[in-house]
């Protein structure tokens, strides 16, 4: 099918949209597995030795974004690096993505062809492709995608694999995801300091490389930070019986966050922003390590303790107890 400029969705129908997603995305989907898209159902292999990993991430329009905030284009790459970025936090390799969408009242083809566009380029940015999916009509627009990868089952990186006495790391630079956000609730996109906030915001990368390595490396313990640092530590702290320690000093704030919003406002971001998909790791000094040079920095950022089971402390000047404005992003509890 060769996509029609002007068709409403009416005109297409169901079965008419599919195909024309399909054409759309191009190398994006998936072709050369056992049963491709357009069957009642997708298969595919696993490579011998592995274990399937699949997770799901559902962003609906007006909680998860806005179109005064990112295009639909942004909306469809940050469905696809939301769901890379939870494979990449257990140390699997993606492979295949089933997409489902339902389209709001409001949503024209245009808008459908720009989230096609956005998940075929985040697809081919994070080395994935749509394997199927499906498509109705609701009262809002939302994306549903599930992804699945393969891992080595003595090595996937979980939850509960944190202990006492491991460093805590950090992949990249933190709060600039929220600091984008704010700078365009504040109509200051146009500052020059702002692009790579804007663009973290809108596109992030999920961090399958360096999952994988420390994977290898025997990394035990991983997770993505997508509600917030704090908050994310605070389920590792909870899954692996352990206390956490952070110490607000050592956390790589985005320099451009704190030019814009000053050094507390980017330093509760990086704590509670969520939303940078970078992985923190926990394990030994010696685990770390061997995960090798990488493009992408990784910090220290704080330790695992025996103390206080459960619970996450944020360390400030003098290491007295420091409190974010917020710890994190509750999905039914909207701060």
């Amino acid at each position: 099918m060769t996509p029609v400029s002007g068709h409403s969705l009416h005109d297409l129908g169901e079965f008419g949209l599919i195909e024309r997603i399909t054409h759309r995305l191009g190398d994006a989907g998936a072709r050369d597995i056992v049963v491709p898209g357009g069957d009642d159902a997708a298969a595919w292999r696993v490579p011998p030795g592995t274990v399937a990993v699949a997770t799901i991430d559902v962003l609906t329009e007006g909680t998860h974004w806005r179109r005064d905030t990112m295009t639909m284009a942004d909306a469809g790459w940050r469905a696809v690096a939301a769901n890379v970025s939870d494979l990449a936090a257990m140390g699997a390799e993606p492979a295949y993505l089933l997409v489902g969408l339902t389209a709001g009242p409001d949503v024209s083809v245009e808008d459908l062809d720009a989230l096609t566009d956005g998940i075929a380029d985040s697809c081919r940015a994070h080395h994935v492709r749509v394997a199927g999916g499906d498509i109705v009509a609701g009262t809002s627009t939302a994306v549903s995608i599930a992804a699945y990868g393969h891992a080595s089952e003595a090595m996937l990186m979980r939850r509960s694999g944190a202990k006492a006495g491991d460093r805590i790391m950090v992949t990249g630079i933190l709060g600039a995801a929220a600091a984008g956000l704010a700078l365009i609730e504040q109509a200051r996109t146009e500052e020059r300091a702002a692009e790579p906030l804007l663009r973290q915001h809108r596109r992030p990368r999920a961090r399958v490389a360096i999952g994988r390595a420390a994977a290898a490396a025997g990394v035990a313990c991983a997770i993505d930070i997508s509600d917030g640092l704090v908050q994310d530590l605070g389920h590792i702290a909870r899954a692996s019986a352990v206390g956490i320690e952070v110490v607000a000093a050592s956390l790589p704030v985005h320099a451009a966050a704190q030019e814009l919003l000053g050094r507390e406002v980017a330093l509760d971001m990086a704590l509670g922003g969520g939303e940078d998909l970078e992985l923190v790791l926990c394990g030994r000094d010696q685990v770390l390590q061997a995960i090798g040079r990488m493009d992408v920095p990784i910090t220290a950022v704080g330790r695992v303790v025996p103390e206080h089971p459960g619970e996450v402390i944020v360390l400030g000047e003098g290491g007295k107890p420091y409190e974010p404005r917020q710890r994190g992003w509750d999905q039914l509890r909207r701060h």
